[in-house]
């Protein structure tokens, strides 16, 4: 009998252990967005949030003409007959960017979708200049193609609506009545000015056109120069568009808090051969070849910039005009 007290003894006390810690590491719910890890499994949610984005892909052609050095062309009253007379050669040359998109809109018919303006927003004419001052050459574009993978019918889409200084741009994309309808973005809107030093957040979207995941903590940085909050997610090209969200109270209360916008980065000059050198050139052999100044930007990993959602809401009412007039109808979005 005195074995079986202490074995009940025993088994209430670690029922009793169990319960304390267990209430110990629940968060309480204090409508504050969560600075602590969730202690659910947020896989469901993340699986669902997977479903509305897109991979989109923009690629621009120009028309580029070249000019031989010293020349006295301004290059803001170049005539076609400039063009064609000083023009020691012209080529078609493209660019392409890579982003994310975010579905947010669908009636039947129409999808809208958010993206970044910096993936999407190319210049209409290009200038680029000798060092002595001269104009080396001019680019004016010639068309633009912007595609959303994994939208029905082919994914070319138009752009509706950009703001540059906020970085918020609208795509639209037509569908026939009998298309599978796309899974829209539809999390309740968040408020930015609730973050906290320590706020947890997920980022989805195509770092280097993969769909992944990342998790990262705010900094509550007011005075960063951009108008946007800062997170220490692990930005790689591709992510730009990519929505933002936050947990109030634990899973599965997620709120859409912004949208990832962009890394802090620096600019490195260095010096490179001419066109046409040998690849199997030594690198520690002597050159003496002709040598070009070249640039490239390199990513600052851990400082990324998000567009806040009262931005993009503001961006949605700015610019309702135009978006009635290409058949949205405002009070669908995220539903």
């Amino acid at each position: 009998m005195k074995n079986i007290a202490l074995l009940l003894w025993g088994v209430a006390v670690l029922s009793c252990t169990s319960q304390r810690i267990e209430q110990q590491q629940l968060p309480k719910a204090d409508g504050r967005y969560d600075s602590e890890f969730p202690q659910q499994s947020v896989s469901d949610e993340l699986a669902n949030l997977s479903t509305t984005v897109k991979k989109l892909d923009c690629l621009v052609f120009y028309m580029t003409y070249v000019f031989l050095p010293d020349n006295k062309l301004d290059p803001a009253k170049l005539t076609e007959r400039e063009l064609n007379e000083y023009a020691i050669g012209n080529d078609v040359t493209n660019e392409s960017v890579t982003g994310t998109a975010i579905v947010v809109y669908y009636d039947g018919e129409q999808v809208g979708m958010l993206t970044c303006a910096h993936v999407v927003d190319f210049p209409d004419t290009l200038f680029r200049f000798y060092p002595e001052g001269g104009l080396q050459s001019f680019s004016v574009k010639l068309k633009q193609q912007n595609f959303v993978a994994g939208l029905p019918e082919g994914g070319e889409v138009e752009v509706v609506a950009s703001d540059a200084r906020k970085d918020i741009a609208l795509l639209k994309k037509t569908l026939s009545t009998h298309a599978p309808a796309p899974a829209v973005l539809n999390y309740p809107i968040g408020k930015t000015r609730d973050l906290e030093w320590g706020t947890v957040v997920y980022t989805m979207g195509y770092p280097l056109g993969n769909l992944m995941v990342t998790r990262a903590v705010v900094s509550k940085s007011e005075n960063n120069g951009k108008g946007m909050f800062l997170t220490d997610a692990l930005f790689n090209h591709g992510i730009s568009g990519s929505p933002v969200l936050a947990l109030r109270d634990g899973v599965p209360n997620f709120e859409w808090v912004g949208m990832a916008s962009s890394a802090s980065s620096k600019s490195i000059r260095y010096l490179k051969p001419g066109e046409g050198t040998s690849l199997l050139l030594s690198p520690r052999s002597p050159y003496s070849g002709e040598v070009f100044v070249d640039m490239n930007k390199s990513v600052n990993y851990g400082v990324t910039y998000s567009v806040r959602i009262e931005d993009v809401i503001r961006f949605l009412s700015s610019n309702s005009k135009i978006i009635r007039a290409k058949g949205f109808d405002q009070e669908l979005f995220f539903k």
